[in-house]
């Protein structure tokens, strides 16, 4: 049977789908790349044109995660809301989606550490830009008064992508609520906000 040509960009959405279907079923570590080339039905040498490695194509998934969650986040800053409600919308935007669930502990699995750590700098560099346009938004409306929000919202990130991390700093109950809470502390302090005014930001964790 004759193969199928197909647009580049579609052959590679359709590598990673069967390479996302395997992944969160059989697992990463299992997978093999004639695993892929099963389900997708292409020759060897256009999966490798493609992808190098199996290691190549959980980190492009890893970036297609965070920008869709870039992707949400942007259209929340670019709705009328007040930044509060923006800030809000976001944090929780950030959690992701329940289909994604299993692919995600894929990250956190033994041997993929550095897909987990791409996964959480990812999320710092997409998301600060806009981050930092609703909190300069806050400024405006007089809720924050930060004079630096890109280093303000980069700061928070970083802090809160290791300290809130379970795999990576693995706290107890108590410790990890205790972090929480100090975040919402250095919220409040490095924008400017009045005590307090940042506690619903505790249900919403990145």
């Amino acid at each position: 049977m004759p193969r199928i040509h197909r647009p580049a960009a579609q052959r590679r959405e359709e590598i990673l789908g069967a390479a996302h279907t395997l992944f969160t079923t059989k697992g990463f570590q299992p997978t093999t790349m004639e695993d892929i080339l099963g389900i997708v039905g292409i020759a060897k040498g256009t999966l490798y044109y493609h992808f190098p490695s199996k290691e190549q194509i959980l980190k492009a998934l890893v970036l297609r995660i965070v920008c869709q969650v870039e992707q949400q986040a942007r259209e929340i800053a670019a709705s009328s809301a007040p930044a509060a409600d923006k800030l809000a919308a976001i944090m929780n935007a950030m959690q992701v989606v329940d289909t994604e669930t299993e692919l995600v502990d894929q990250f956190h699995a033994p041997g993929n550490a550095e897909f987990h750590l791409l996964s959480i700098t990812a999320m710092i560099e997409h998301l600060t830009p806009v981050l930092a346009e609703v909190i300069t938004q806050g400024v405006s409306e007089g809720i924050f008064t930060t004079e630096r929000p890109h280093d303000a919202v980069e700061l928070l990130l970083s802090a809160s992508g290791i300290l809130l991390d379970q795999d990576i700093m693995k706290p107890s109950p108590a410790e990890l609520a205790r972090r929480r809470e100090s975040l919402i502390w250095a919220c409040e302090t490095l924008l400017g906000a009045e005590p307090g005014s940042l506690g619903f930001l505790m249900k919403a964790e990145p």
